[in-house]
This record gives structure tokens, C-alpha cells and sequence, in this order.
């Protein structure tokens, strides 16, 4: 939960009058959530693929890729690829959590 209160603020949208009639701002942010929701499980399912593909997390695919002595190009692309998925795993359930507790 974010404690800063600059971290939020207030916005206000123009809708059609027959939209603004049939959704409310907790909606909207339940929206927001999922979309978020469904973001973090996008770049969690490309972290198994790549779980599955070398059988480790990635932690230990990093460890593995940058102590060894032989460059392997390969694991070296597929690292790079990884740590974007996991990058964008841990923004997205960042941006869900703050979404969820705005919700409340």
C-alpha cells in the first residue's frame, strides 16, 4: 500500500451521460485492476516458459549465465528476454497492489 499521498491523484473524466449512468468510480478502478491483473500474469506466464526451458528461476538462470566462463549467446538473448518478463512481472503486480488498495 503506498503511504505518500502525492503518489495519488484525482483525475476527472468526461463520459456520455448513459456511461456515466451505469459505472462508478469503484468500478472503473476494478477495471483498472484487472487490466493490471491480467498485465502481471502475461509476463508471469513468459517467466515459466523460461522457468521450464532451463528448469531454474530466474535468480538462479542469472547466477548460472553470468558466472560461467563460457559465453553461451544463446543464454545470454534468452537472459536479456527474461529480465525484461521479470521487470515487467514485478511493475505490474506493483501497479495491481496499488490499484487494489484503492479499491478498499
Amino acid at each position: 500500500m503506498i503511504q505518500d499521498a502525492s503518489a495519488y491523484r484525482d483525475i476527472t473524466i468526461k463520459l456520455p451521460k448513459y456511461a456515466a449512468e451505469m459505472i462508478s468510480a469503484r468500478e472503473i478502478i476494478a477495471l483498472l485492476t484487472d487490466k493490471s491483473l491480467n498485465k502481471a500474469e502475461y509476463y508471469r506466464s513468459k517467466c515459466q516458459e523460461l522457468e521450464q526451458k532451463y528448469g531454474r528461476d530466474f535468480v538462479d538462470f542469472k547466477k548460472k549465465v553470468e558466472e560461467s566462463g563460457e559465453e553461451i549467446f544463446s543464454e545470454w538473448d534468452d537472459l536479456m528476454v527474461w529480465e525484461g518478463y521479470h521487470l515487467g512481472y514485478k511493475e505490474w503486480v506493483k501497479k495491481y497492489k496499488e490499484l487494489k488498495a484503492c479499491i478498499i
